[in-house]
């Protein structure tokens, strides 16, 4: 103990250590591969390395793939929004208006990642599937006169499972930020005459925009990247991106060209990770400009000094 207290290169090998080998080993090493391969080519049912770009060539050039890009992050886009507007009241009630037991309230928000990703998904097509829980209150209310099929498979179920999928990966992050508020701020802007909505946009959104931004973002990835919810709930014209470079690997033969689907998704997931932090960048900017030109005159206080001797 007295050797690692003494090298301060020591204490950090032994807190990263484990933590950089687990990420070279599983995010690192597979994305030189997924590279590597996607610059090669099969021949004779053999993988040869031979530096080519024509898998790239051949995703941009063939519309099913640059289509179903496009698809998948519209949806994730989509999807993103919806959790975000349905996390953000959301945790807004459970921070400021609820006195007791918020524990259970966010336990029963986020009580949905308790359950298997499939089962939930599967619980969703049970649900609006022409057998359905759905389709049956609706047949019994007299609503509809026979179960319909247009509650599953096809886009809208797809956006609906994704976000309920990620909709507790985006309310987590925002309810953290919404926590570390402080009360008597909004309480300030309250007795200031602040309206409730100009508290919220001008006090509370600049206090919780990284926690949105992470959300978000969490809710982006998981839906751009899903493979279950389209094959399951969604029609032919749903399937995403991930779903044709599965078929790469699995029908296809077609490796190297699954790989450099793989590898544009990559991209476009770090591109995705970059927007938060350069929006937050040119709000901070902005917010900064308007700080030093100062605040602009009051015609409160104005009218208030009319008639004062000496104002």
């Amino acid at each position: 103990m007295t050797v690692i207290r003494r090298h301060r290169w020591l204490q950090a090998l032994l807190l990263f250590g484990p933590a950089a080998i687990w990420a070279a080993a599983f995010i690192v090493f597979p994305m030189v591969e997924a590279v590597k391969m996607s610059l090669s080519q099969v021949e004779y049912y053999h993988l040869v390395h031979d530096w080519t770009t024509k898998n790239f060539q051949l995703f941009f050039s063939n519309p099913l793939y640059t289509e179903a890009l496009v698809r998948s992050a519209v949806r994730a886009a989509i999807v993103a929004a919806l959790a975000v507007g349905i996390s953000l009241p959301l945790a807004h009630f459970i921070s400021f208006r609820v006195k007791r037991h918020q524990f259970l309230w966010f336990a029963g928000v986020v009580v949905a990642l308790w359950l298997g990703y499939l089962l939930r998904i599967v619980g969703w097509r049970i649900l609006l599937g022409r057998e359905g829980v759905l389709n049956g209150l609706l047949t019994s209310a007299g609503i509809l006169e026979h179960p319909t099929k247009v509650l599953v498979f096809n886009p809208f179920a797809v956006i609906l499972v994704q976000t309920h999928l990620a909709m507790s990966f985006a309310f987590i992050p925002i309810f953290v930020v919404m926590q570390r508020v402080p009360h008597r701020l909004m309480q300030a802007a309250s007795d200031l005459g602040a309206p409730r909505w100009r508290q919220i946009l001008e006090v509370e959104a600049p206090l919780i925009a990284p926690g949105v931004a992470v959300g978000a973002t969490f809710a982006f990835v998981l839906s751009f990247g899903d493979y279950f919810a389209p094959q399951l709930v969604g029609d032919p014209g749903s399937i995403g991106i991930a779903n044709l470079a599965s078929s790469q690997f699995e029908h296809g033969l077609a490796w190297p060209l699954g790989a450099a689907i793989g590898v544009v998704m990559i991209v476009s997931i770090f591109a995705v990770l970059a927007l938060p932090g350069i929006l937050l960048a040119i709000y901070r900017r902005v917010a900064g400009l308007r700080a030093r030109r100062g605040p602009e005159p009051s015609r409160v206080s104005s009218g208030a000094l009319e008639g004062v001797p000496g104002a």
